[in-house]
């Protein structure tokens, strides 16, 4: 890919925010990578600051990402692409996912192509819809 882009890793796991902010900027997918551990650090970061996208962890020590990611769009604020990644997505959860507007899911466990290439998909998609 040409164009670089920032992003935005939600996880509470220091080990799976390491792997794919790694892969991110080994892969060229990503010049610069920020970090939240928490649904706190993530809504600070995405009210304050523009993303080309987001890949988060649906649960989080402190909460469900969907529960702030609806708090947010119902005050107003724009939100990037986002890959929600879960080991436990279906039903309702999957329905609520897709209702907020989330399109690329990645479900536990993954293998690093796996998302490299939705990664891909996503930025991919978000160009088109600029274009």
């Amino acid at each position: 890919m040409n164009q670089r882009h920032h992003m935005l890793v939600i996880d509470d796991q220091a080990a799976l925010r390491e792997i794919i902010s790694d892969l991110l900027l080994e892969f060229e997918l990503a010049d610069r990578v920020e970090v939240a551990r928490s649904l706190n650090e993530a809504q600070q970061a995405l009210i304050n600051h523009n993303w080309d996208a987001v890949i988060t962890d649906m649960s989080l020590g402190d909460g469900n990402i969907l529960d702030l990611i609806e708090s947010l769009q119902q005050q107003g604020h724009a939100l990037p692409p986002i890959l929600l990644i879960s080991g436990f997505l279906y039903g309702q959860s999957l329905q609520r996912a897709k209702a907020l507007g989330i399109k690329h899911i990645l479900t536990k466990p993954f293998v690093p192509t796996d998302l490299l290439d939705n990664i891909e998909h996503l930025l991919a998609q978000e160009k088109n819809s600029r274009d």
